[in-house]
């Protein structure tokens, strides 16, 4: 067969090698290769490999995957991937800048996860576009569920720990017409308890209620046909996190490098109350608010401090309930030894209701619910179709390896976001806005994709040149729905295209040293920000429209598996520098009334680094490993006028300089009598980040601090000889108190709040495999 899939190259001789390296089958490139032999930055992970790793969720992956953040905005369910600083802003409508896959399928919103029965991960680092069904300037992370196989088999785990964890797994494959149709199911149930305590209802923040399952029919009815279809439900209830840590608030007077800061929340919240609408406001306000902090917000600051990280004061509920479907459908056949047709069909839809609170101080400053109309909470729904075609071919004597294809997807997302601002009742009511509104991107793509050998021709054995152009059209239509303060508005729509493209040289140096370089380009739509005021016009202007961004990049690297000094070693290195313009960003300028947010085009920016990633086996019984990531980045263009207003953006958020993890897994004892015992410990450390575009004007001190955590885990598997393991896992072992993200609203309310990350968790696990 021309092209195998992931879990038919597992018999591949390439296949068996980079098993005993331990090595991972990535489809970077959208065929099967070895990881070492791709010329590109990817971090991937066995779904044996996120098991021994304890990767379970997004936070998990983040430490075990050099330049990746997982970003919490409003908390544990409201995330975002960023990749060497590329990301999207919450409510700022921009299409995401790391795409994540589900069988090559794209995921219609970024929620927190449950991994489980997966065949790998793979996150790819850097602009892509040629190969992959959206644009992105920042990566993409491929979920690669797993697949049926001929055998019968069963398997399952179950979790217990602290918080109440309690978690259950399982998987099923039966082969119902022998290598002819093949029946996968599996499941995931897990309930835990939250860590963040609300002393002002009683609640608890971060409490996890998640159903997942899953089921895969593979049909093959000749060797070179074969269909995969796959169904994933997922229900999610609990409560979230949200940015319930009150960072900082500005003092009316306050300014930061020559700009004045809004003092709006230190003015009305507080004694000085009565020295704007006269004596004996603030008391009025109190008794109507009996769970207020007397002193006013500035006071609280310190009295956050006191609390501690994880309790907190959060006016309004915090419910999350949402659920999900997804299915894919994957056709391939090979049309000749060397031309193989694909076809990939998605279709899903994703709902969610979530209860956030802006601030987490006992005032009404900024609730996600809309006083005047009693809507509470955000609402999401959104839906999408994709088709994408691919011929992938060999020609002139396998010398080159090629691939077109053309993509098609239909998403529709409708979003409500009630809001109300500064409640100060009875004294003053509270200013109300809901943005309600729908928007809807059609996406037509074709593209290309080629490596020729050059052996021939310039006479180095191992030497190609890859060269991949796409081009791709995108129409946005956006309009207010019936719930909008704006409803009436007229509709709005633009159309947007342009190339992406990839050229590269790698050698194959060795059969253990591959090295690479190679430039790409990329964009992300503009479109337009449904919480901002309907003005036909960019942010600059004080509209809702923003532009296309673009970005265009330069790495290089080497790969090596082989050994060093005669033992089992690996190194990843990459080395990059990448240019962007019209960086979109969001922005909380200051209104009357309240606040909006508003996407902004940041003119430019760049961002280089290096990448690393190694392990080494100095004896049979133990493997040491390290990778990390240094970057640097800045906005070398910053300034943006706003309503009247300057801002000047910087430092870069979201993006620590430095960021690691240093592993170690020792084999206890390993035989067929007893099993194997491992212990693995890992050390992952970050260094400070910003939760703002703006510290370096109207956004100060909205630096988290760099922490490092702990993790460890001691594994008995096979125990007895027989198919049943155990296992013992601690994370954050140390409980380290630290911060995953923020929501700055200082330029607009004139306070800044953070997330809070998880404390110490730790549990046994019990599995069985027949």
């Amino acid at each position: 067969m021309f092209a195998p899939s992931a879990a038919q190259a597992q018999d591949t001789p390439a296949a068996s090698e980079a098993a005993q390296l331990g090595e991972v089958i990535v489809t970077a490139r959208r065929r099967s290769e070895n990881l070492s032999r791709v010329p590109t930055a990817i971090t991937a992970f066995s779904g044996q490999q996120l098991v021994e790793r304890s990767i379970r969720t997004d936070a998990d992956l983040q430490i075990a995957t050099p330049g990746l953040t997982i970003r919490q905005t409003q908390g544990n369910n409201s995330l975002t991937y960023s990749i060497r600083g590329q990301t999207a802003d919450t409510f700022s409508g921009s299409p995401s800048a790391v795409v994540a896959y589900l069988n090559e399928v794209p995921l219609s919103i970024s929620a927190a996860s449950s991994f489980f029965d997966l065949e790998n991960v793979q996150v790819l680092k850097g602009p892509q576009g040629t190969l992959f069904g959206r644009n992105a300037t920042g990566g993409a992370v491929l979920y690669n569920s797993a697949k049926p196989t001929n055998e019968f088999s069963t398997a399952f785990r179950l979790r217990a720990g602290n918080l109440d964890l309690r978690e259950a797994e399982g998987s099923i494959n039966i082969p119902l017409v022998d290598d002819k149709v093949l029946l996968r199911g599996a499941f995931n149930i897990i309930e835990r308890d939250g860590y963040i305590h609300d002393l002002f209802n009683g609640d608890e923040k971060g409490i996890i209620r998640r159903q997942s399952g899953r089921v895969t029919l593979l049909v093959k009815p000749t060797e070179k046909i074969a269909n995969a279809s796959m169904f994933q439900y997922s229900h999610a209830g609990g409560t979230n996190t949200g940015a319930s840590y009150v960072y900082n608030v500005y003092p009316c007077g306050a300014t930061n490098n020559g700009a004045t800061l809004n003092c709006a929340a230190a003015a009305l919240y507080g004694p000085q109350l009565d020295g704007i609408f006269g004596a004996g406001a603030w008391a009025a306000y109190l008794a109507a608010h009996p769970g207020a902090y007397a002193p006013g917000v500035l006071a609280y600051v310190d009295e956050q401090r006191r609390l501690g990280p994880y309790k907190t004061n959060y006016v309004g509920g915090s419910r999350h309930q949402g659920n999900d479907w997804m299915a894919t459908n994957t056709t391939t056949v090979d049309l000749s030894d060397n031309l193989q047709f694909k076809n990939i069909f998605g279709l899903s839809r994703s709902w969610y209701r979530s209860e956030q609170g802006g601030v987490g101080a006992p005032y009404g400053i900024f609730l996600s619910r809309n006083l005047a109309t009693g809507e509470n909470g955000n609402h999401l729904l959104a839906k999408s179709v994709s088709e994408e075609v691919q011929l992938q071919g060999k020609a002139f004597d396998n010398r080159l390896t090629w691939i077109i294809g053309g993509y098609f997807q239909d998403q529709k997302v409708d979003i409500s976001w009630p809001q109300s601002y500064f409640d100060l009742s009875p004294v003053l009511p509270a200013a109300n806005v809901t943005s309600a509104y729908r928007t809807q991107n059609k996406t037509e793509a074709v593209y290309a994709q080629g490596t020729y050998d050059l052996g021939d021709i310039t006479g180095v054995d191992g030497l190609r040149f890859t060269a991949g152009l796409r081009y791709t059209w995108e129409h946005v239509k956006f309009r207010h729905i019936a719930g909008s303060s704006f409803f009436g508005a007229p509709a709005q729509s633009e159309d947007f295209s342009d190339p992406s493209w990839e050229v590269g040289l790698e050698y194959q140096a060795t059969p253990g040293l591959l090295t690479y370089l190679k430039t790409r380009g990329s964009f992300r739509s503009g479109g337009f920000n449904g919480a901002a005021p309907p003005v036909d016009d960019d942010a600059t202007g004080g509209g809702n429209r923003f532009k296309s961004e673009h970005t265009q990049d330069v790495e290089a690297g080497l790969k090596y598996r082989g050994e060093v000094m005669g033992r089992p070693a690996s190194l990843n290195v990459a080395a990059f520098h990448q240019w962007i313009q019209d960086i979109q960003r969001v922005e909380f300028p200051a209104v009357p009334g309240g606040s909006i947010a508003v996407t902004v085009n940041v003119p430019a920016a760049r961002i280089y680094g290096l990448e690393v990633d190694s392990s080494i086996m100095p004896t049979a019984w133990l493997e040491i490993g390290a990778s990390g990531s240094l970057v640097k980045s800045k906005f070398t263009k910053p300034d943006v006028t706003l309503f009247g207003q300057a801002f000047s953006y910087g430092p870069f958020p979201d993006t620590p300089k430095a960021s690691g993890v240093l592993y170690g897994v020792a084999t206890v004892h390993d035989s067929e009598a007893v099993g194997r015992v491992s212990l693995r410990g890992e050390v992952y450390a970050q260094t400070h980040v910003f939760f703002s575009s703006s510290a370096n004007s109207l956004t100060p001190g909205t630096k988290l601090p760099g922490y490092a955590l702990v993790n460890g885990r001691f594994g008995w598997d096979d125990i007895g000889g027989s198919r049943v393991s155990a296992a013992l896992w601690a994370k954050n072992l140390f409980d380290k108190a630290y911060f995953t993200g923020g929501i700055p609203l200082g330029a607009s309310l004139g306070t800044n709040n953070a997330a809070v990350g998880e404390p110490r968790t730790y549990g046994m696990e019990i599995s069985a495999r027949f």
